[in-house]
């Protein structure tokens, strides 16, 4: 592999905290007027991009929590009829989940129609139309034991 230089190893770390190359060129000692072309130029050579997969290799290895255990642990809340479950936490895990599963969709279109005016979110236009993907979102297979608890 290409021996990267210390501003370089820099700008791999760096990206790794908010994937924004320009910033990252920033605080990695690159000029603010250059930091644009400069993080892009970094992104498109082939050791760089190399350096970042091992960097996040490395990362997904060494971090305790991963997408699995956070779908486990959402779906286990929303199924939890408990004690100390409450129809809120509930609500709120599968809310997360649709959104994880891509569900969700931050847009909102206002419409008029025959003079009314119509809140439509992209999701519910999506589902209406079947446009999302049945198996859109992977769940983890549920455990049951024999008394029906959820773990």
């Amino acid at each position: 592999m290409h021996e990267l230089t210390t501003k370089q190893d820099r700008f791999v770390n760096e990206f790794l905290v908010d994937f924004d190359a320009s910033k990252a060129a920033i605080r990695s000692g690159y000029s603010e007027h250059s930091a644009k072309s400069i993080g892009s130029e970094n992104l498109s050579k082939p050791y760089i991009k190399e350096a970042i997969k091992i960097q996040l290799d490395k990362l997904s290895t060494e971090t305790f929590i991963n997408r699995e255990m956070i779908l486990t642990g959402l779906l286990k809340e929303a199924m939890d009829r408990g004690e100390r479950s409450t129809s809120a936490s509930r609500v709120a895990a599968w809310s997360h989940l649709a959104k994880v599963c891509g569900l969700y969709l931050d847009v909102q279109v206002t419409t008029t129609v025959d003079d009314i005016i119509r809140d439509i979110t992209a999701s519910n236009a999506a589902n209406r139309n079947g446009l999302l993907p049945k198996d859109n979102c992977r769940m983890p297979p549920l455990k049951v034991d024999a008394q029906g608890e959820y773990y």
